[in-house]
């Protein structure tokens, strides 16, 4: 899939259900469980949080670039994006919870100001290079979702949004079809979805949920294959 594809919005709804549901769940932690492991290596539950704030904000960034036309990044530097995660990881649970509200609504603020106008500044430099701006709101729907996973809760990839799957699964594809190092793979989904990395040698086939946890997260439950499953990069 070209990066230049993904330039439909994800659909506001879907991204508010999305954030809701996360937020939910962060709210349920207590402060000695955001002290836990999180699925990321290295990081707690309260790390996971924090980085979920600062991806809030860098994409509230991108928004706002996109909508005035006055450039600005993501983040300053990969070294600054994760000192912000670890200053945020230290936060008070009551702190870091309602941080991460504030950081969700500033978010949905400039998607809705983004969906609603027409930009300035259609194409902006997101995580993948240059990116359709329209795309920004599937970015963080997909950042949810990766990253719920993440906070080892109850909550499982199965109870997400389908179409919020597919727009995380889409990202999640076009950033290993950007890679040298990663094996060829055909992708089927039992939604129907058909995806290629490299020269599609290897058949895999699953829902869209458990694809998408193989290809972000090494989870292989539920995916199904005519060949040895590679181990994914970190997505971080």
């Amino acid at each position: 899939m070209d990066k230049a594809a993904i330039h439909m919005p994800g659909d506001l709804n879907r991204l508010r259900r999305e954030t809701d549901m996360v937020m939910a769940a962060v709210d349920s932690l207590h402060k000695d469980e955001l002290a836990e492991p999180a699925l990321v290596m290295g990081w707690t539950r309260a790390h996971v949080v924090g980085h979920l704030i600062g991806n809030a904000r860098a994409l509230t960034r991108l928004a706002q670039w996109a909508v005035t036309g006055r450039e600005q990044p993501m983040y300053a530097s990969r070294e600054a994006r994760d000192t912000e995660i670890e200053e945020l990881a230290a936060l008070s649970a009551e702190e870091l919870k309602k941080t991460l509200r504030e950081a969700n609504a500033m978010f949905i603020d400039a998607a809705e100001k983004l969906c609603a106008k027409d930009l300035a500044a259609p194409m902006v430099t997101g995580p993948l290079g240059e990116i359709s701006a329209y795309a920004i709101p599937a970015y963080r729907i997909s950042e949810v979702l990766v990253h719920h996973l993440d906070l080892r809760t109850l909550w499982g990839l199965d109870e997400a949004d389908m179409d919020a799957l597919e727009d995380a699964l889409d990202l999640a594809v076009v950033r290993l079809q950007g890679r040298d190092d990663w094996p060829g793979l055909a992708i089927d989904t039992d939604e129907g979805e058909h995806h290629v990395i490299g020269d599609g040698t290897t058949q895999v086939r699953g829902g869209r949920d458990a694809i998408l946890a193989w290809l972000t997260r090494g989870i292989t439950d539920g995916v199904r294959s005519d060949g040895e499953l590679p181990v994914p990069p970190a997505f971080a």
